[in-house]
């Protein structure tokens, strides 16, 4: 006997795996469910043995699968087998999927059921409920609040007991029945909902005994280590409290996936609730209502009688928009919510798309599918941190944490707690800049931005606002201070290399690129140079260089590689010996978010991972470029500042005046002085020719004789 389930998520797994344990060990049916996920578009070798599972099956359920490419197929299969099929069952797919739903007499396809009577129209409106919320609009095109989902969860079971249990309008309720068991997949509800189809459905099944659906709480407070949901926060914060004291400067916020509480596929969630705990941050674990997260952000994040927020940050584990869900986007409603509420908003990754063993591997990281929806349409939000905390992995059925991304998310997010929270004398802020190509006359560099001035008159703001910085009397005096000494701007800081061996965790995987420690850049005998000047509790420094500036993408598109130990002695320095409690970058751009790694959703062994560490990172940076903006939020974790371009352009030479320019430019870069003398020699006589220098024939003063 075999049912299949076509499914979407992480969730429903290891409760039909359960179920298919449990029920033919007390029934010896000789029962197999196959699950197959339909999350992202099968290839051929993953459609095979799913046609072959339809083909061979009683049984068929189909649950949320709205990607075209997979209901075709599967439409396609139901189609073929229909002989073969005794109940098929479709919950909440796209239309033409729906419409394939039968069991017994109850047919959506069939011309009979072409009558628009009651019960049908409620059992179509259950079904599809998620593409109805998908196009309906409030008021001024703004999304619907999920009061219709609440209010399926909570009636549909108690409008059952109306529907008659006879002929076509008993099959009905018995896909009422199922919808219930799916809309609270507990073990047991999911287990019941195999048991269930099987005694309608299937002959000598009819003796089955089977359990009516069990409820939890459409919205609740989620802990691994107590025995069922709080329905309440005055209940959590009773029983919390016990442990450790629910500190609005210090509480996070977590917004879990109810399928995944529900269906007890929580491991990932508990270790990362239990790393919170464990470096002193409370956590207030929500469920979250699936489409709309505002509502349980009102009921559990926000005093319900001042209206002030119990949360220092919001970290959604959902992978969805904060209103939507996964099947619309109301970035607008988001945003409006979230400024409100005045809390930054961090999106975690959770892999459904792809086993944790196939993201570690890649090169690129999360596939395009979860980069959408789990990275770019959180970010529309304003949701930042993209870390993967967790998924699936080969030979699990529920998903497991990765410890080290839960430590750096928990750590990091303690680190933005602590900036927020710190008086502003006693924080300690490092201010980057850049020198490309390096050269004292580059130093300073950034797209559409008059470096200096805006450095110096941010200093003074910080100064004004009680920040302990002592900003010199100009942008001119700043420029000199950084530009004093013999190198390329003035050192701060010269990091011994034992200092840096002992610091510096990475130094021999660097090695194995560049050679022993100082190396070559920045250095000087034994020492890296950090070049920057330190002001009182602000550092200004200076960003090294790629090390290849010849050809700058080719550390961007290695597949090895490393930072340099001068690149990776700065924030060396600044993790460990100026203790840094926030990076700045002024302007676009550096070349931290460029360092060698996966694209998207990094590991701890990517560069910019291991560079940026627990810093909070602010990036000053254009808004006419939101591309590399992007790589910026994605691959070094910032948070973006936005600056507009002048609105005044450089018109820019023209003809033989853009030719001298550019000798000039190649003359400054030069390394080679047999080259320079010959570039040196063009720019004169282009000089001449465009009358810019006049030849003078030297005169010596006669003297009078005596």
């Amino acid at each position: 006997m075999k049912l299949t389930v076509l499914y979407v998520g992480s969730s429903l797994l290891a409760p039909l795996r359960r179920a298919e344990r449990e029920i033919e060990a007390e029934h010896r049916f000789g029962l197999r469910i196959a699950a197959h996920n339909c999350t992202l578009p099968f290839n051929d070798a993953q459609w095979a043995p799913a046609e072959r599972d339809l083909a061979e099956s009683e049984i068929v359920f189909v649950l949320h699968v709205t990607d075209g490419e997979n209901a075709a197929l599967i439409r396609s299969a139901l189609d073929r087998h229909r002989a073969r099929h005794r109940a098929v069952v479709v919950i909440n797919c796209l239309g033409d999927l729906m419409r394939r739903t039968r069991m017994g007499k109850f047919d959506l396809l069939s011309a009979e059921d072409g009558k628009p009577y009651p019960a049908r129209r409620m059992v179509r409106k259950l079904a599809g409920w998620m593409a109805g919320y998908a196009r309906t609009k409030g008021r001024g095109g703004a999304a619907r609040r999920p009061e219709s989902y609440l209010k399926y969860m909570t009636q549909v079971p108690a409008m059952l007991r109306f529907v008659p249990s006879a002929g076509k309008l008993g099959d009905i309720k018995h896909y009422l029945t199922l919808f219930c068991y799916f809309l609270q997949p507990t073990p047991a509800n999911i287990r019941s909902m195999v048991l269930y189809a099987l005694r309608h459905y299937v002959p000598g099944c009819e003796r089955l005994k089977i359990a009516p659906p069990e409820s939890k709480p459409v919205m609740g407070i989620y802990h691994p280590d107590a025995g069922s949901l709080f329905a309440s926060f005055d209940e959590y914060r009773r029983w919390y409290e016990r442990k450790m004291p629910l500190d609005p400067r210090e509480a996070v916020g977590l917004l879990l996936m109810r399928p995944q509480v529900v269906s007890a596929a929580t491991g990932h969630y508990d270790v990362l609730i239990r790393v919170f705990e464990s470096e002193g941050l409370p956590v207030i674990p929500v469920l979250s209502t699936f489409m709309d997260n505002r509502e349980a952000c009102d009921a559990f994040f926000v005093d319900g009688d001042g209206g002030t927020p119990r949360v220092s940050q919001i970290v959604s584990l959902t992978g969805f928009s904060f209103v939507g869900g996964p099947a619309m986007n109301d970035s607008q409603a988001a945003v409006s919510y979230l400024k409100a509420l005045n809390r930054p908003l961090r999106s975690a990754v959770s892999l459904e798309t792809q086993r944790v063993e196939d993201w570690a591997a890649s090169k690129v990281g999360l596939n395009p599918v979860q980069t959408a929806m789990q990275v770019a349409i959180p970010e529309i939000d304003g949701a930042t941190e993209p870390f993967v905390f967790g998924g699936l992995t080969r030979g699990k059925d529920d998903p497991q944490a990765l410890d080290d991304r839960c430590r750096r998310i928990v750590r990091r997010v303690e680190k933005w707690n602590r900036l927020r929270n710190l008086p502003r004398r006693d924080v300690r802020l490092a201010l980057l800049i850049y020198c490309f190509p390096p050269n004292k006359g580059n130093l300073g560099t950034a797209a559409d931005l008059d470096v200096f001035p805006s450095l110096w008159q941010t200093l003074r703001r910080l100064q004004r606002e009680g920040y302990r910085v002592t900003a010199p009397e100009s942008a001119d005096a700043l420029r000199e201070r950084l530009l004093a000494g013999d190198h390329m701007a003035n050192v701060a800081y010269r990091l011994s290399a034992d200092e840096y061996y002992r610091l510096c965790p990475h130094v021999e995987e660097i090695e194995k690129e560049w050679g022993p420690a100082p190396g070559r850049i920045n250095a000087l005998g034994r020492d890296i140079l950090i070049h920057g000047i330190e002001m009182d509790n602000v550092f200004i420094g200076v960003q090294p260089t790629f090390g290849y500036e010849g050809d700058p993408m080719r550390l961007l598109m290695a597949e090895g590689g490393a930072p340099h130990h001068g690149f990776m002695g700065l924030y060396t320095y600044l993790d460990k010996i100026f203790r840094a409690d926030a990076l700045v970058h002024v302007g676009t751009h550096g070349a931290l978010e460029f360092m060698p790694g996966k694209q998207v959703g990094l590991s701890g062994r990517c560069w910019p991972d291991r560079l940026i560490g627990d810093f909070p990172n602010l990036y000053i940076y254009s808004v006419n470029n939101p591309s590399e903006g992007s790589i910026a939020r994605r691959r070094s974790y910032a948070t973006l500042i936005s600056y507009l371009t002048p609105p005044i352009e450089c018109a820019g030479l023209y003809k033989e005046l853009a030719s001298l320019k550019e000798l000039i430019g190649a003359y400054r870069t030069a390394q080679d002085e047999r080259v320079r003398e010959h570039l040196f020699a063009a720019i004169e006589e282009k000089a001449a020719s465009l009358h810019l220098a006049e030849r003078h024939e030297r005169t010596v003063p006669v003297t009078p004789a005596a």
